[in-house]
């Protein structure tokens, strides 16, 4: 495993935490963009150099209002938008371009950070050599739709009547109302994660606090930036909801390569599967990830692993 490096770097007017994992010179330097939002990755990232090896230059970053973004800069830092966001990934980028003596570096968006990754490939391809989504966010209205419908069959087939009583009391789900949908939303993803942890891969949210622990970044303050976090991006939880990849041409002017859980219970793998056939890019590549949900990366590290190398190589 390579040396890790931490920085904070002051951009837009806000100090944003940084994890380096430096790799030779000439090795592609890609971005991860969290989930969420709010929800840090880097504390992962050593669990992800163990399996990647020498592919990349492996960067996370600390999102305006995640981790240890946060905790530095307090309410000075929190987030207000989408467009704030992708202000602060544009400077990001730009300090690693100039870092590494680059002129693109390799966006990979999980989730939240999906988005974030798919919208700045539009807007800014001359900084991008290529895009690669997981957990990759379309329509969230329609993928909580397909989600909800599966987890209810995935309730019924199990029996589990709590659970049915429950999802029944939702519907119909889910609602129009992003503010409506925001207060059910934990209630499903609970239930979800349930299915997801004990039916694919048995790696579910306690497994990875636990991998988070055993982080040579971790550190109790991570503790209460992970409590504060719904609150803090409660604005981007807002727009997200309401968010559609759609609205905008799926045109793009770099390689696009997806790779998804094949059993992802919040981003269906087959709304992704339809909206990558529309896709107008250089070269595109699709790979499903069997016994994998919605972090496919930690779920089966080797079949993603091998899924990067088919994109390297």
């Amino acid at each position: 495993m390579s040396q890790r490096k931490e920085e904070y770097v002051l951009i837009n007017g806000i100090e944003h935490f940084l994890l380096h994992y430096p790799k030779p010179s000439g090795t592609p330097v890609l971005l991860y963009l969290h989930g969420g939002p709010g929800s840090v990755e880097s504390l992962l990232a050593y669990h992800l150099e163990r399996t990647w090896g020498n592919l990349y230059t492996q960067v996370h970053w600390d999102q305006r209002g995640a981790g240890k973004t946060l905790r530095r800069n307090g309410s000075k830092g929190h987030p207000l938008s989408i467009s704030q966001m992708l202000e602060d990934l544009h400077g990001i980028i730009c300090h690693l371009k100039q870092m590494y003596h680059v002129e693109q570096v390799v966006l990979l968006g999980h989730s939240w950070g999906s988005i974030l990754g798919s919208l700045y490939t539009q807007q800014h391809p001359e900084s991008v050599l290529y895009y690669i989504g997981s957990g990759q966010v379309i329509n969230i209205w329609e993928n909580e739709q397909t989600a909800y419908v599966r987890v209810l069959e995935q309730a019924r087939q199990k029996g589990n009547e709590a659970h049915l009583k429950a999802l029944s009391k939702m519907a119909p789900y889910p609602p129009e109302n992003p503010e409506e949908l925001l207060k059910l939303l934990p209630k499903v993803r609970k239930i979800q994660q349930f299915y997801d942890a004990n039916s694919v891969s048995g790696c579910g949210p306690f497994d990875l606090l636990k991998m988070m622990r055993g982080s040579p970044s971790f550190q109790l303050g991570d503790i209460i930036s992970f409590l504060q976090m719904a609150k803090v991006n409660r604005p981007l939880l807002l727009q997200m909801l309401s968010f559609r990849l759609t609205d905008t041409p799926p045109q793009y002017q770099v390689p696009v390569h997806y790779i998804l859980g094949e059993d992802d219970f919040i981003t269906p793998a087959s709304l992704t599967q339809t909206y990558f056939e529309t896709i107008q890019a250089p070269q595109k590549t699709l790979t499903l990830i069997s016994k994998a949900g919605h972090n496919p990366m930690y779920e089966q590290p080797e079949q993603f692993t091998a899924a990067l190398q088919n994109i390297t190589s």
